[in-house]
């Protein structure tokens, strides 16, 4: 009898053995790094969001310097039509025409 009862137990402990190889000794406890690695992740992106911030601002002002310089020019061609005039009157009064 002590025979079937030492088997008995040894299959239990060898079914116990192996179901625990199986299914693993339950959920791993979360790391204490877990934190510092969502902290990290969290100023990571905070960083990537704030350099692409920088780029686009730096970008607007290199636009709104050409937009400037663009107006300028306008500003400049507008003024040449009333001087181009003035000059072409004053040469029909020279011409005697």
């Amino acid at each position: 009898m002590a025979r079937k009862t030492g088997g008995g137990f040894a299959l239990a402990t060898l079914l116990l053995v192996l179901s625990l190889g199986v299914m693993g000794c339950g959920p791993k406890p979360p790391c204490e790094g877990a934190y510092v690695t969502e902290v990290q992740a969290a100023q990571d992106e905070f960083d990537a969001a704030a350099a692409e911030l920088e780029a686009v601002r730096a970008e607007r002002a290199d636009l709104e310097a050409d937009v400037t310089a663009a107006r300028s020019e306008i500003a400049e061609l507008e003024a040449k039509p009333a001087e181009l005039e003035a000059r072409l009157d004053e040469l029909k009064k020279g011409s005697g025409r």
